[in-house]
């Protein structure tokens, strides 16, 4: 992969991730009990368990671990390689979403390092079934002005975050176009994929 595709996914990476995580490391504010639903109880946890990550400002691998058991890695992992997924075989299958919680991991531990204070305030849940919803928050960083963030969470035995909207993006759906445009530009081949995902 040239310079130029590796500094366009970091700039990318780090934009969507240090601005989506961001909710992780303020304190949650309270909820309507009528909306305290296990959808927004994963987000409420995802914000626990970062804020105890970084208290001493650097997030170890068995703190990212924690925070990315709250997301469903398997399916946003199957999702951004899109129409591909469908073409490989059970090794690169197994191989892929290895290298993509590796991927997922060090992008927490190098991004969520510098935010702290603040505070986030669930503002809407909306239902998209009875397994599936939104969950939008406000997020206001200490000293900064307040922004929107919004949790797609799912439920498959427990809740977890699929996909998470800052700035109007949502980050699976941006990160599926730039593994597709990886995979064209390198004519398909999942194993170069693979091993930048593992760098």
């Amino acid at each position: 992969m040239t310079e130029v595709k590796k500094s366009t996914i970091a700039k990318l990476t780090a934009t969507l991730m240090a601005g989506a995580m961001s909710l992780g490391v303020v304190a949650p504010a309270a909820f309507a009990a009528e909306d305290n639903s296990g959808a927004v109880k994963v987000v409420d946890e995802a914000s626990a368990r970062t804020i105890d990550a970084l208290q001493d400002q650097e997030v170890s691998d068995a703190e990212a671990d924690s925070i990315l058991q709250l997301v469903a890695l398997d399916r946003v992992a199957q999702f951004a390689l899109g129409n591909t997924w469908a073409d490989l075989t059970d090794t690169q299958k197994a191989d892929y979403v290895a290298a993509f919680e590796i991927y997922a991991k060090n992008q927490l531990k190098t991004h969520l390092g510098g935010f702290s204070g603040g505070e986030v305030k669930v503002t809407d849940v909306a239902e998209r079934g009875d397994r599936d919803a939104i969950v939008s928050t406000q997020v206001t960083p200490e000293g900064e002005m307040p922004q929107t963030i919004s949790w797609r969470v799912i439920e498959d035995g427990d809740w977890s975050v699929v996909d998470i909207q800052v700035q109007d993006v949502w980050f699976a759906i941006e990160q599926r176009a730039q593994f597709e445009a990886i995979l064209d530009s390198n004519n398909g081949d999942i194993d170069g994929l693979i091993s930048e995902l593992k760098n």
